[in-house]
Formats: structure tokens, sequence, C-alpha cells
């Protein structure tokens, strides 16, 4: 059954049919990181779709109904809609992680399930657990800019060899930017040579 319609679909592969899919609104393949709040440390930022009706009960799904293959599904999808290109050279992929209460909570990672799933398209190699979050943040959705920013420091450290990669962080939806910026100045100080942002979708406006 489609998650969205709940029509049958002739596969158990799948939790959404291309129906569907066909109404997510792709966004045009430009860099958006000038659109963020906060990109300390990114050099590109792209997302897939717009966080519209349907996907957005997907990524609910994804995150709150134990449906963790669904990022593998969405990933998937992500990967084939933007190719590894978009950001020149890739060594690395990896994910926003989740502190441990959540994680521990939830069971899973979304944002891992979604890049195993593009790095299943673009055969290059993912890697959990190259970021660690070392402590709790509070909501960013009622803080400003400077809030936001002090909310993440020092919010996360980096655990294996970045030195010289260029390496893209995924996320099931970019905002403000704030988390992945705080990823991408982890992995700079770590070494990392290029970081980029990569979510499967964005609201209509990032402001």
């Amino acid at each position: 059954m489609c998650l969205i319609c709940n029509q049958f679909i002739n596969t158990n592969r799948n939790a959404f049919c291309s129906k569907c899919k066909e109404n997510f609104t792709p966004i045009i393949k430009s860099n958006r990181i000038n659109k963020l709040l906060v990109s300390d440390g990114l050099d590109a930022a792209h997302s897939g779709w717009y966080f519209t009706q349907g996907l957005d009960d997907l990524i609910h799904s994804l995150k709150y109904n134990d449906r963790a293959k669904l990022g593998l599904e969405l990933g998937r999808h992500l990967g084939q809609l933007i190719s590894p290109e978009t950001f020149g050279h890739v060594d690395l992929l990896t994910a926003v992680p989740l502190h441990r209460v959540k994680l521990r909570d939830r069971g899973y990672n979304q944002a891992e399930w979604i890049g195993k799933g593009a790095a299943e398209i673009w055969h290059i190699p993912f890697k959990k657990q190259i970021i660690k979050r070392n402590r709790f943040t509070v909501s960013q959705t009622t803080l400003n800019k400077e809030e936001r920013k002090t909310n993440m420091d020092n919010a996360f450290s980096v655990k294996r060899n970045v030195e010289n990669m260029s390496i893209v962080i995924f996320d099931d939806v970019l905002t403000t930017g704030s988390t992945m910026s705080a990823c991408a100045l982890s992995l700079k100080k770590a070494g990392a040579a290029q970081v980029s942002a990569l979510t499967v979708s964005t609201p209509m406006d990032t402001h």
C-alpha cells in the first residue's frame, strides 16, 4: 500500500507509488547556500524536492513510524535526481548524527538510511559515525541566527580521519542550515577540504 494515497503497489520494495512521486515538486538543481540562514563551513547545499504535501507525510513516517527503510528508498530517488558530479569530486558520504538519547528512542538515524540509499546509486562509500553529536541541543524553531549558532557551538566532533576529503552530509530536511553548518565546521576543523549538504527536501522558503 502506498503510504500517501493508500493504493495497492505491486511490489514490496516501494513504500509509495510512482503517481504520488510525480506530485513531488523537484527543485531546480542550484546551490541553495545563499538561501540558508547559517552556512558557515558549507561549500554547497542542495535539496531534492520542496517539503510539500505527500512528501511531508513520508518524512514524518520515516522519523516517527519506525520506517527506517523508507529512508533507503528516498535516498535512492535522491541519488537518481541529483548526481554526485553536482558536488565535483566526492570521496565520502555521511549523515547528520542523532544524539544517543534520540537514537535510542527512535532506534535508527533516518539520515543514515537516506545516505545509504544515495550511496547505492552513486557507488561512493557511505560511512556512519564520522561525526559525533556531543550534546543534546534544544529545538531551533524559536531561535534567531545568533542563538542558533550558540546552540550548535561545539555540538559535534569528528571521529575519523577526513584529511583533504570532499564530503557530502545527508539529512531529511534542510531548513536554516544551522545543524549542517555545525557539522561542516567540525569536518573542516578536522581537515576536510570540501563539505556539502544534501537533503531530501527543503521548505518553499528557507528564510
